[in-house]
């Protein structure tokens, strides 16, 4: 080492106050083979399925509807497969309770007020109260 100069990458010491760059990060650059091989996977279902919708965008006859193969996984994963996805939490909680509680309180306040109208106009005599059976 005492022939030739280090590199920026080298001589960089991590500060307590500043984090690492993530272009010094070891995970970012010094990939494992595992990593790479999983990340070319990736990169290669993507550029397959990029390559299937542009095909399918440029045909000279083209279907009705294009499908784009990520949207539809987007679209079932925001939909249909949601409570996988799903985290608790106290806005979640508390969104849930007035969708649930909130519509039964403020029928239940409403026919309240209604039937406390109606008797307090019986009792003045403003009102006539309709047949009733019993």
């Amino acid at each position: 080492m005492a022939g030739t100069p280090r590199s920026a990458a080298e001589r960089y010491r991590p500060n307590r106050y500043v984090s690492l760059p993530a272009e010094l990060d070891p995970d970012t650059y010094d990939a494992s083979p595992e990593k790479r091989r999983a990340e070319a996977e990736r990169l290669a279902i993507r550029a397959r399925l990029k390559r299937q919708y542009q095909l399918q965008l440029n045909n000279p006859h083209p279907p009705a509807v294009i499908e784009d193969p990520a949207l539809l996984r987007w679209a079932y994963a925001r939909t249909q497969n949601v409570y996988p996805t799903f985290r608790p939490t106290p806005k979640t909680s508390f969104l849930g309770a007035v969708a649930a509680i909130g519509p039964i309180l403020f029928w239940a306040f409403l026919f309240k007020a209604d039937r406390d109208r109606r008797e307090k106009l019986i009792k003045e005599g403003k009102f006539e109260r309709p047949f009733s059976v019993f």
